[in-house]
């Protein structure tokens, strides 16, 4: 009994050491490194809770009177709170305030019913450990549902792993205990039953669970990369990299299967006088509300994409060049009468319309998107031009 006892004392401290050391190493993440601060900041506090819920375990056998693990449970259960706050963080997801509020009464519920007496010290701690479940099971579908939305299922399950283990762990732990018999005075979490056992169970799965973490902050920061590399900085638009990597895959898919699109090529209007005029902040205005009309104008199945300058593109999906220009002359009105600034008449454009069949690969679908643009700017601007109405390309 000694022995087992040596043991998991020291195993205990394996684990508090363990999350002690990835609390620091989130520290080193979020401070040196400077990489998703706020969520690393949470994934090290929730790191010294953990070992804090262990060291309140340290029960001597000979002080039956102090209940420091049933602390130690409701701690355990704030912990996983904060993971699932440090995951909302790094995410990017809104937290819900009915939900944190919820959270924060059933800690203090619990522990304010434990420290008056009004229920039992395993009655508290099966509350908190029921918690943990509903706190791990929503963090559970979160976390996949985020991941799910950037990789595949399969990565996506292996990084919530730890999170699935964590809620097999808590359930064993109240399934046992409710039909074993009741161990006296000593935690649901943390109980001799099986010790050796469930402390290195606890081992791994601190280890696993801060590697997954580490392994979601990684992907989280190859998302936001690739994002950066396809995306305009100043609208969020596609740039034109992005635009022409996806205009070769839709070519692709019209040359096979004959699905047909078609391009707009827009330009605002006297854009080097707006400049000019009012600086180059109030010409960044001008795109920036520019990509929001078009964006709003489109479907959200069709491409927008800031092509350079104050020079964008946009790619209808399953659109003819007629039904492109119905969208592009609403386009040039819906822009001609929104306000972008104060003191300032409001912008037009300028668009050259195009349909995928009336060229023989991108290269020239461009040219042609670009010389109706030119039409339309040489006819008085404000317009759509199609091509083909007075630039014939076509053999």
């Amino acid at each position: 009994m000694d022995t087992l006892l040596s043991t998991s004392i020291e195993l205990n401290k394996v684990n508090i050491l363990l999350a002690l050391l990835f609390s620091i190493g989130w520290i080193v993440i979020a401070k040196p490194l400077q990489l998703y601060h706020n969520s690393s900041i949470r994934f090290a506090l929730a790191n010294l809770l953990f070992a804090l819920a262990l060291l309140l375990d340290f029960r001597h056998p000979d002080n039956p009177t102090l209940f420091l693990w049933v602390i130690g449970d409701i701690i355990l259960l704030i912990s996983f709170i904060i993971y699932n706050l440090a995951l909302r963080h790094l995410f990017r997801l809104t937290i819900d305030p009915k939900w944190f509020s919820s959270m924060i009464l059933v800690v203090s519920a619990a522990y304010g019913l434990f420290l008056f007496g009004w229920i039992t010290p395993e009655s508290a701690s099966l509350l908190a450990l029921g918690m943990i479940i509903v706190v791990m099971i929503a963090t559970l579908k979160m976390k996949f549902k985020a991941l799910h939305e950037a990789f595949s299922a399969n990565i996506a399950g292996i990084l919530c792993l730890a999170d699935v283990l964590i809620i097999v762990m808590v359930v064993s732990k109240i399934t046992l205990w409710a039909v074993a018999v009741p161990i006296p005075q000593n935690s649901l979490f943390f109980s001799p039953y099986n010790a050796s056992l469930m402390l290195w169970m606890q081992v791994v799965l601190v280890i696993l669970i801060n590697t997954t973490a580490v392994g979601t902050t990684i992907s989280r920061l190859i998302v936001r990369m690739k994002y950066l590399a396809d995306h305009d900085q100043l609208t969020g638009l596609l740039n034109r990299r992005a635009f022409q990597s996806q205009l070769e895959y839709q070519f692709s898919l019209f040359q096979r299967y004959q699905r047909p699109f078609s391009i707009l090529m827009l330009d605002i209007d006297y854009f080097k006088m707006i400049n000019d005029t009012f600086g180059h902040s109030a010409g960044d205005k001008a795109i920036v509300h520019t990509a929001k009309q078009l964006k709003q104008q489109v479907r959200q199945s069709d491409l927008v994409a800031r092509f350079g300058g104050e020079e964008f593109i946009v790619l209808l999906a399953d659109q003819s060049q007629s039904d492109a220009k119905l969208i592009a002359d609403k386009i040039c009105q819906t822009l001609s009468e929104a306000k972008w600034a104060d003191a300032a008449d409001p912008l037009t454009i300028s668009i050259g319309c195009v349909e995928a069949s009336q060229a023989r690969d991108p290269d020239q679908l461009l040219k042609l998107a670009d010389d109706a643009l030119y039409q339309a700017k040489a006819n008085g601007r404000n317009q759509a031009v199609m091509a083909g109405t007075k630039l014939n390309y076509l053999v």
